[in-house]
């Protein structure tokens, strides 16, 4: 093990530099005044062992070990000491901001969708066990990611249904809860994507106009890979060969690799499968899609009256 360098032999009294012959390009500062005591407080001046040169000398003087000095200095140290922490806070405050402002901004969710928290959720006696569904699986969200062995192959999830498939008529509170999951693991630090699947198949088309930015394949891999992606609004959109193709891709991936996946609908599940089809299709792929959806999902049906006509 090597020792560590002695801090006294890279510094030297000036009286004794003088002593010893050394050369210095610049005369010490004078001494000055201990307030306490009197004494005579001297410039130590930095060398290189082994050389008799001072390459400059530092501009505190040396401290005093009077009582009033050590009780000054144990002062300035222990105010020292809580400036440096208090900016470490701040600076370690700001990188949490700026990373949640990245998280929000790369999940795709709007300002107000970012307002829809657990806190802003009216709970009554028809939502209230949709909503504790909703609270639990974003507070035991470790428990639905899968981890890796020694050789990299995929470990299920200590819960292996990870999912949520939040069902029912239009105005009860799906995306609401669905986004209340989102903002919380984003708080957390979790990424998290959030779109509806008309704008999720948005992101993959926009690549087509693009040159040199993210390609399809880019897009397809962050949905693939990001710890949750909710889809809200499935079926509402018009199906077509393409769009179901990409949105298939990418529900198989994300069940093989046991990543856990949201999507909020206003259909049942053959109902869904009806509106996922493409004219002239025979609906297979559709139902492949939400046949995934229901393995790796547990149900929240959310069926009442609609908010907006209360």
């Amino acid at each position: 093990m090597v020792a560590e360098p002695d801090p006294e032999e890279f510094k030297i009294h000036p009286q004794k530099a003088q002593e010893l012959g050394y050369t210095y390009n610049q005369e010490p500062p004078p001494p000055e005044v201990c307030q306490f005591c009197g004494r005579l407080l001297y410039h130590y001046g930095a060398v290189m062992p082994g050389q008799r040169h001072v390459f400059t000398w530092f501009d505190e003087a040396e401290r005093c070990d009077c009582a009033g000095a050590h009780e000054y200095w144990r002062q300035q140290d222990e105010a020292q000491k809580a400036a440096k922490e208090a900016e470490a806070r701040r600076k370690e405050q700001e990188r949490i901001a700026q990373r949640m402002r990245k998280l929000l901004d790369d999940s795709g969710m709007g300002g107000r969708f970012q307002t829809r928290t657990f806190e802003r959720f009216v709970v009554d006696d028809e939502n209230r066990r949709a909503f504790r569904a909703a609270k639990r699986y974003a507070d035991s969200f470790s428990l639905m990611l899968p981890a890796r062995d020694e050789a990299g192959r995929v470990r299920p999830p200590k819960k292996e249904r990870n999912g949520l498939f939040i069902s029912g008529t239009k105005g009860t509170g799906k995306t609401h809860l669905a986004a209340a999951i989102a903002n919380q693991l984003i708080q957390g630090g979790t990424p998290v994507i959030c779109m509806t699947m008309i704008d999720l198949l948005s992101k993959i088309k926009a690549t087509f106009d693009r040159g040199g930015g993210a390609s399809e394949a880019d897009i397809l891999r962050i949905y693939k890979d990001v710890p949750l992606l909710i889809i809200d609004d499935m079926g509402t959109e018009q199906p077509t060969d393409w769009g179901l193709s990409k949105i298939y891709t990418i529900i198989n991936a994300r069940y093989e690799a046991y990543m856990p996946t949201i999507v909020t609908t206003n259909y049942s599940g053959e109902e869904l499968i009806r509106r996922m089809t493409p004219p002239n299709d025979d609906g297979y792929t559709a139902a492949k899609t939400i046949d995934r959806l229901q393995e790796m999902c547990g149900g929240i049906e959310m069926s009442w009256k609609s908010w907006r006509l209360r």
